[in-house]
């Protein structure tokens, strides 16, 4: 694009602002605009066209509403063509919602943010979703897109150094990142699906920061960078700081399966090798997620690939440029459907990751007198690809709905005695029986259970220790299948009392029927 000469300038001045508007200045940088508009009033007002009136009023003419309506149009215009070219907005795409516009409904590109313009605050983040505005004018909205833009692009002296067209910066992936920070903000601070688990993960996450320059730096200038800094200007990663004697609560959650134990934490970008990049640990160091700043792709590393290939693609489908925008969207919006417990009894608090009651889908609930069982899997790639299915058991309560009394359901408490298990996965049918669940036979009562363990096949039983006397609403606990696609139910068969407590019927608990189902476009 070409500047304008103080010359050109003054040939312009005789012709009409609507043909400067529409054939001269879309050939111009936006940034020479400000120039432009300095050259006359004439100028001026077709480049802010919102001041016209009073502008040429002072002048001694008479502006006719008309008049005042086209050159604001215009002014509108050509700073909705510099968000468009500057700022990959989609201009023809955001009429499309309606012609009508007020300022309670403007389109996505006048949608904007303020920034924080100090390098060295390590204090506040680099941008907010409180700085979040509606701008009044696309040049509003174009500035403050600028200001960003001069903070992640330019070096110390001020000078602004290339970067490829994959890694400029993207204003509507910033308003995704924002939407995305919000959604788990608000998950964060919602107390009936957290506890207290929100407010100290919320506290473990690192300010955003300006990843533009370091990058450029490190020789990464000319990576699809766009979304990945998107998503890191809000925050960026996870620590505990100075809080020793702490398991850092994982903003990814995990699940545990026998010994093994998965939980995996938002990371602050680390070099794992060449081109890759580390956003998110597993407690254990076995899995990593990896973004590969040259190709744009996100994988799963096991300890076993790390420096070679990933083990597993994260995102499987769509385009390269905003897979880690779309991948961290997904989990925002997976964080409603998940629970909050103890990955292992005592153990530290953790986002569950097993769809719940919240996602009805994929996840089933069963209540046989009083007792309610609620079951789901999750597909596990880093232990040999195998769903891991998760069990929760419990006596309903006097306030929830199908409770029963003592009287109606005929006990006061109840035990487990053994579980039966029909898979169909593969075109097959497989079942499987067995005594207790993993070696435990919990004794349930009006909310609340004993983990009571055996190790001689039920005829001696222990409490396990639950750690300060932690104890979860649920009894539950993990165990794992082969890794086809299909469906599971059965049935947990349980004595009236206790099993050690003399005579008692016993009865079957349903377990309805939940998919096991692969990841359909994501994988965590």
């Amino acid at each position: 694009m070409s500047k304008l000469s103080t010359p050109l300038s003054a040939s312009l001045d005789a012709l009409p602002n609507a043909i400067v508007a529409a054939s001269i200045l879309p050939f111009v940088t936006s940034t020479d605009w400000l120039n432009f508009r300095l050259q006359s009033r004439k100028f001026y007002e077709i480049v802010h066209g919102h001041d016209v009136g009073a502008a040429l009023q002072g002048f001694g003419h008479d502006v006719g509403a008309t008049q005042q309506q086209n050159e604001n149009e215009e002014s509108k215009a050509l700073w909705c063509l510099a968000l468009v070219r500057d700022y990959r907005f989609d201009y023809r795409f955001e009429h499309q919602k309606g012609d009508e516009e007020d300022d309670g409904c403007r389109p996505l590109m006048y949608q904007t943010m303020r920034c924080n313009p100090d390098p060295d605050d390590e204090i506040n983040p680099f941008l907010s979703t409180s700085n979040v505005f509606t701008a009044s004018t696309a040049f509003i909205s174009w500035k403050h897109w600028r200001k960003i833009d001069i903070c992640l692009h330019h070096d110390e002296d001020g000078q602004q150094f290339d970067v490829s067209p994959s890694a400029q910066l993207v204003g509507p992936y910033f308003l995704r990142a924002a939407y995305l920070w919000r959604k788990i903000e608000q998950f964060c601070s919602d107390e009936s699906l957290t506890g207290d688990l929100g407010p100290m993960i919320q506290s473990t996450l690192h300010p955003g920061v300006r990843f533009g320059r370091s990058l450029v730096e490190e020789g990464y200038q000319d990576g699809k960078l766009s979304a990945f800094k998107a998503v890191y200007s809000f925050y960026a990663g996870q620590s505990l700081g100075d809080r020793d004697g702490m398991v850092l609560p994982g903003l990814f959650g995990g699940y545990n399966v026998y010994d093994h134990l998965s939980h995996s934490c938002w990371s602050s970008p680390e070099v794992l090798t060449g081109s890759k990049v580390v956003v998110t640990k597993d407690v254990n160091d076995l899995k990593l997620t990896v973004f590969d700043v040259e190709s744009g792709d996100l994988g799963i590393y096991f300890r076993s690939t790390r420096s070679r290939t990933p083990g597993t693609k994260a995102v499987r489908y769509g385009n390269n440029d905003d897979q880690i925008l779309r991948w961290f969207e997904n989990h925002a919006n997976l964080l409603q459907k998940y629970s909050v417990g103890r990955l292992t009894p005592g153990g530290f608090k953790s986002i569950l990751r097993y769809p719940s009651l919240n996602d009805p889908t994929n996840c089933s609930r069963a209540v046989t007198r009083g007792v309610e069982v609620v079951a789901s899997s999750i597909y596990a790639v880093e232990i040999g690809g195998m769903f891991v299915f998760s069990i929760r058991m419990r006596m309903l309560r006097p306030e929830e709905p199908d409770y029963m009394s003592p009287e109606e359901r005929g006990f006061d408490t109840c035990q487990l005695v053994s579980r039966y298990w029909r898979i169909t996965h593969g075109g097959e049918v497989e079942e499987v029986r067995g005594a207790g669940v993993v070696g435990y036979y919990p004794l349930l009562r009006e909310g609340d259970h004993e983990s009571l363990v055996s190790d001689d096949g039920g005829r001696t039983f222990h409490e396990e220790d639950s750690g300060e006397g932690i104890r979860e609403k649920y009894f539950s606990y993990q165990s794992c299948t082969d890794g086809e696609e299909g469906s599971m139910e059965g049935y947990l068969q349980f004595k009236a009392g206790s099993i050690l407590g003399g005579a008692g019927e016993v009865f079957d608990v349903r377990v309805a029927p939940f998919p096991l189902k692969f990841p359909q476009c994501y994988q965590y």
